[in-house]
């Protein structure tokens, strides 16, 4: 069996998870993801399997892979987007993902990054590294409102931690049941431009899929009673991207806080590097060691499962 390896967070990150890999003595080709679709194009066909990440895996890729040797994608992670799922199902090849494994440390990195914003963590760290003593006023999150769009694991592990912390809790999920609602004890509101209309964060922890493609909007945004700050970790292409640069440049928002671009790597001279409002962290809300091994545990039983 011949695999290809494309998962940085996985590579870079030593346990059980490349012990596993190791152990099957399959033929294993790492190249540092996220490879684009001219990339894979001439090579896939020479794998048995993939553990990808956020590679280009488009209907031409897949229809190569499946000329070849391709049986299974295994997905480190649990965003499909990337991966045309029509496509693998209509060649027969197999998709797997990895849920129920970064909900605890993707909800503790939206609270870091709403941490760093309001306590001005971000900008002291770099004032007092050139030598200044600049002493901001931050904010506190205790008894701010959250409203958390998309109420899966991640949404749901994010209310348990706002919650502890003091934050009012709202939620927005046209998909949950009442069962989960009822448990929860979170106010569940029913439209998106009602959710925006009495919160101070908006938080996105949704798939991105055609129903979603674009759904925070100029529209949304403008719904808002108070400025908000918007904190992403899902995918980037959930906010309108037009909407959003314009709100940034009308201080139609209060912040803007993402560890997801539309484009990753991120591209030279982005446009939302040019606002002081704005911090990006690159893609590591699910990177820490406990979570890429639960990831990477799973991504490799996913590959063995469906392979034979």
């Amino acid at each position: 069996m011949r695999i290809l390896l494309t998962t940085t967070s996985f590579t870079d990150t030593p346990g059980e998870h490349q012990e596993k890999l190791k152990s099957l003595n399959y033929k294993i080709d790492v190249l540092r993801g996220p490879l684009k679709e001219e990339i894979l194009l001439p090579i896939i066909s020479n794998y048995d399997g993939i553990i990808c990440g956020d590679d280009e895996i488009t209907r031409k890729v897949i229809a190569s892979g499946k000329k070849g040797k391709l049986k299974v994608i295994s997905k480190y992670g649990i965003g499909l987007d990337k991966i045309d799922l029509k496509s693998a199902d209509e060649f027969g090849i197999k998709v797997c993902k990895t849920p129920g494994v970064n909900h605890v440390t993707v909800s503790e990195h939206i609270l870091a990054l709403l941490f760093s914003y309001y306590k001005n963590i971000h900008l002291e760290y770099n004032i007092t590294k050139d030598g200044k003593w600049e002493r901001l006023i931050g904010h506190e999150i205790y008894g701010k409102k959250i409203g958390i769009v998309g109420y899966g694991r991640i949404g749901h592990e994010l209310a348990k931690r706002s919650k502890a912390l003091g934050l009012i809790v709202k939620a927005y999920d046209p998909y949950v049941t009442n069962r989960l609602i009822i448990d929860s004890k979170v106010d569940f509101i029913r439209n998106i431009n009602e959710l925006v209309k009495d919160i101070d964060i908006l938080a996105l922890t949704l798939p991105l899929n055609e129903e979603t493609k674009g759904m925070i909007d100029e529209n949304v945004i403008s719904s808002a009673s108070n400025k908000i700050v918007i904190v992403n970790t899902s995918r980037a292409l959930i906010i309108d991207q037009k909407s959003l640069i314009k709100s940034l440049k009308n201080n139609k928002i209060k912040a803007y806080l993402t560890d997801v671009l539309e484009e990753e790597p991120m591209i030279k001279n982005h446009p939302l590097n040019n606002f002081k409002n704005v911090i990006i962290t690159p893609h590591i809300g699910s990177r820490t060691y406990e979570s890429v091994q639960r990831q990477g545990l799973m991504a490799v039983e996913n590959l063995t499962k469906n392979i034979k």
